[in-house]
């Protein structure tokens, strides 16, 4: 792709922490934010500049990507980029600059939002085990009915992860430390990367027959969307709990309300939805077998400054330099 060395303007349509605005401006880009913009209106907005900076709100398909004239490139604040159409953004030469997992370098522990949702993931497991979702919403209905809720611990119990990447290498050590057994099914990860994680490598009917708890951290690709389908829920052992902060299409919905309505899964946390924000499953969410927070996984201050950082120093790094390490369609 080529790079104008004059590039200069960056329009930012989704909150990102203000040091990564001043430390772009300081690098002399002209920065101009408008939030939240309908979606009709951002191809009208971008005239002029040369680049985006947004974060999972902001969908951007191939129409938009055939209307862009000046665009050079689009800066994702977050580490999902299904809800752009990277075919559309290479055919009009348009740059997506995120967190590859092609990119060895990546520091979970100085970019992204990794550490953030690894702890979502472990508080969403826990309070599943635990029956505290249900507890303290008891208490505030002005009941006190301890009888009933006898939990269950994460000691002893086999945790199966759906994809074994940053985030789930993250969660593994936590629930390690908590005497849990880790497995994972990962097609693109090798039997020694996830040995050095403490976490054997199993295929996928393996996992949902021998799992306690099931933790998804993949994409949202054509080979995942409905991975965890009728035949996967009917392997699951009976009382199963299911935990996933990644993307809700990895579960096929009609089999996970079977699933539940049938006490198949005891438990399911779920940070994602499909159609979010606005037209969500409200029969998902409603369910009682159903703990849902609503996509706060990176929801961190710490979190936010991270990405933030992170994103405006590979923009910058890909304008100034036409450093491409931190570009996703390559």
């Amino acid at each position: 792709m080529d790079i104008n060395e004059n590039i200069s303007k960056i329009l930012v349509v989704d909150p990102i922490d203000q040091l990564a605005i001043t430390q772009l401006e300081h690098q002399g880009f002209l920065v101009d934010v408008k939030l939240f913009p309908e979606p009709d209106t951002i191809v009208s907005l971008l005239d002029g500049y040369d680049a985006l900076i947004c974060r999972t709100h902001t969908k951007l398909d191939k129409v938009f990507f055939e209307q862009v004239r000046s665009l050079k490139c689009v800066a994702l604040a977050s580490t999902g980029y299904d809800q752009i159409d990277l075919e559309a953004a290479t055919a009009s030469n348009v740059a997506i600059v995120g967190l590859p997992s092609a990119n060895k370098k990546i520091d979970t522990k100085k970019h992204g939002n990794f550490i953030s949702t690894a702890e979502h993931t472990i508080l969403l497991l826990l309070a599943a085990l635990g029956n505290f979702y249900d507890a303290s919403k008891s208490m505030k209905d002005g009941l006190w009915e301890k009888p009933h809720f006898v939990g269950i611990e994460a000691y002893g119990k086999k945790l199966g992860f759906v994809g074994f990447g940053r985030i789930s290498k993250l969660v593994a050590a936590r629930a390690q430390s908590f005497g849990m057994e880790t497995v994972a099914y990962d097609p693109y990860v090798s039997v020694e990367e996830m040995s050095e994680h403490n976490t054997a490598k199993v295929d996928l009917n393996t996992l949902c027959c021998e799992s306690d708890v099931i933790t998804i951290h993949a994409p949202k690709t054509k080979e995942t969307i409905s991975l965890l389908d009728e035949k996967m829920f009917s392997l699951m052992k009976q009382d199963i709990v299911i935990i996933n902060a990644a993307r809700s299409e990895i579960i096929e919905k009609e089999s996970l309300l079977k699933a539940l309505n049938s006490g198949k899964v005891k438990k399911i946390a779920l940070d994602v939805f499909n159609n979010e924000p606005y037209g969500i499953d409200w029969d998902i969410v409603n369910h009682k077998s159903v703990i849902p927070t609503p996509h706060i996984g990176g929801s961190t201050h710490e979190a936010m400054r991270r990405i933030s950082l992170s994103t405006a120093n590979s923009l910058a790094d890909f304008l100034l330099k036409g450093d491409t390490s931190n570009v996703i369609n390559k």
